[in-house]
């Protein structure tokens, strides 16, 4: 049963634009959601398992989606050769990141990477080359093997790809040497350091792997979307990323795919006469969650599979 529910799963969001071809705009949604969910899965490895905190994940993003759209529109490369330079670049930045959290820890990590998110929008602002407070406008969509993704069902596939690639990345590094000395890493440093880890290299190990994910969703919604701005990458939207992280379930694997899909339907789909009461409807979803399910949204998931799982072997 556990091998096939992930096979009926993955049939189900294959043919999800099939139902939904009559409404283009619910396809971009859900492309939006599975974007975010990549850049939350960053954070979630770097929290939920390294146990370092940032409030500037939304930068790596903005790096890596700047990064790609320049190398298309200024040096006419090809979209996966931009992709791969704003998952470098933004690598990079982990690295720089990195560094100050071999030192800080809590609110001091917090401060320098709030830092680091503040740092990168203003100097984005600054640039010609990234459209200054402008933004950039216009940026051409992905393209593989010479064919243009150009509307939001095609790029539903391209996403959805990425997606499950960054879920069985993940999965298989959390159950790796590295993922279980991160894990070591977060319940004790002190226990951690007794048995050999290196926690100056698994903390820039963790940096580095969480920026790579944020830079690839920042790759995907600046050709997704068609327009970034500083702005889009302040303190909010790493405020966001964090509370779809807290909401989805911190530490768990598929915890930031529904914390995001339940972001993009507070904050999109509630109309235009509602949307001041998004970000307080939102805060109240939080404070009830962390209150009630301390796994997030997976832990109904958790409790749903540990009922079925006793009725089994009561029934044995």
């Amino acid at each position: 049963m556990k091998k096939i529910t992930p096979i009926i799963l993955l049939i189900i969001a294959l043919f999800i634009p099939v139902f939904l071809r009559e409404r283009p705009s619910l396809i971009y949604y859900i492309n939006l959601s599975m974007i975010y969910a990549i850049s939350a899965q960053g954070l979630n490895l770097l929290m939920g398992i390294a146990g370092q905190i940032s409030l500037g994940h939304a930068a790596f993003m903005a790096i890596g989606g700047y990064t790609s759209a320049i190398l298309v529109m200024s040096f006419h490369l090809p979209f996966i050769i931009a992709l791969i330079g704003g998952i470098l670049v933004a690598c990079a930045f982990g690295v720089i990141i990195g560094f100050p959290a071999l030192r800080l820890k809590g609110f001091y990590l917090a401060i320098a990477t709030l830092a680091l998110g503040n740092v990168v929008t203003d100097i984005i602002k600054r640039l010609k080359i990234t459209g200054g407070d402008y933004g950039l406008r216009n940026i051409p969509p992905p393209s593989l093997f010479g064919f243009e993704l150009q509307n939001n069902l095609s790029q539903f596939y391209l996403v959805l790809g990425c997606l499950l690639l960054v879920i069985f990345v993940t999965r298989n590094f959390i159950k790796s040497k590295s993922g279980m000395a991160l894990q070591a890493m977060r319940d004790s440093e002190t226990g951690a350091r007794a048995v050999g880890i290196n926690i100056s290299n698994y903390k820039l190990l963790a940096f580095i792997v969480a920026s790579a994910f944020a830079g690839l969703g920042g790759v995907l919604y600046a050709h997704s979307v068609t327009y970034l701005h500083p702005t889009n990458f302040g303190l909010g939207f790493s405020i966001d990323l964090l509370a779809i992280t807290i909401i989805g379930g911190i530490g768990t694997l598929w915890g930031v795919v529904l914390g995001s899909f339940l972001w993009v339907l507070v904050r999109n789909l509630m109309g235009t006469g509602l949307e001041v009461l998004t970000g307080v409807l939102f805060g109240v979803i939080l404070i009830l969650v962390v209150l009630f399910l301390p796994r997030g949204l997976s832990e109904i998931f958790f409790r749903i599979s540990n009922r079925f799982k006793s009725k089994e072997v009561q029934e044995k």
